[in-house]
């Protein structure tokens, strides 16, 4: 007797795909432009500044705009992923034998969603500061708007300017060590997240959650 053919999803839907390639350049513009901001690195005088804070102000707008949809998306849609990204009990109980192979001296459990705990903790961490990258850098720039952020979470605009650059070299660290970990586990999901893998291949076998 022949099984019952396994019943494939998109792993990562078209339209995920483009906010997170539009959310990915927005954020290494910020930070480069940010940087930049911070200490100017080339020389240029006032234009190149006001030009260099004209693309981060662009760029910030682009990604409030898109994290929102994605926030959406999670929730909302067919294709809602919410589960994948808020661990739950038995998420956490997982998370010990993820850091274990993480560390080569365990084998990779079976999942049962699409990203492991450790994976989750990260993504929520990251859309939590994306989020405090956006209130900051508006606080920075309306300071008699967000007198309450400044003034009232901070002593002043410097302490918030300072957790703003901090934040930014978190983007870094996250982005080096994501980058290793995705070529690490499986290259072909690099090619899967950014628009360079066919229908077929971006599929997986659906798990009920």
């Amino acid at each position: 007797m022949t099984s019952a053919p396994t019943k494939k999803e998109v792993r990562h839907p078209l339209s995920f795909r483009i906010l997170h390639e539009i959310i990915m350049a927005s954020i290494l513009m910020l930070v480069v432009t940010g940087f930049y901001i911070h200490r100017p690195f080339v020389g240029g005088g006032g234009f190149l500044m006001t030009m260099t804070r004209g693309v981060h102000f662009f760029f910030a707008a682009i990604l409030i705009i898109t994290v929102v949809a994605r926030i959406v998306a999670m929730f909302v849609g067919r294709n809602r992923d919410w589960r994948s990204f808020i661990p739950t009990g038995s998420d956490f109980k997982l998370l010990p034998k993820i850091i274990k192979y993480y560390a080569y001296i365990g084998k990779e459990p079976e999942l049962k969603k699409k990203y492991n705990p450790l994976q989750m903790i990260s993504y929520c961490l990251t859309f939590i500061l994306i989020i405090f990258q956006i209130i900051s850098g508006l606080a920075l720039n309306y300071p008699d708007t967000f007198g309450w952020f400044n003034y009232g979470w901070f002593n002043d605009r410097i302490d918030v300017r300072m957790a703003h650059f901090v934040v930014t070299w978190l983007f870094v660290l996250f982005l080096m060590i994501h980058v290793y970990l995705t070529i690490r586990e499986k290259f072909s999901e690099i090619k899967e997240m950014h628009l360079l893998s066919s229908s077929e291949e971006n599929k997986q076998e659906l798990v009920k959650e």
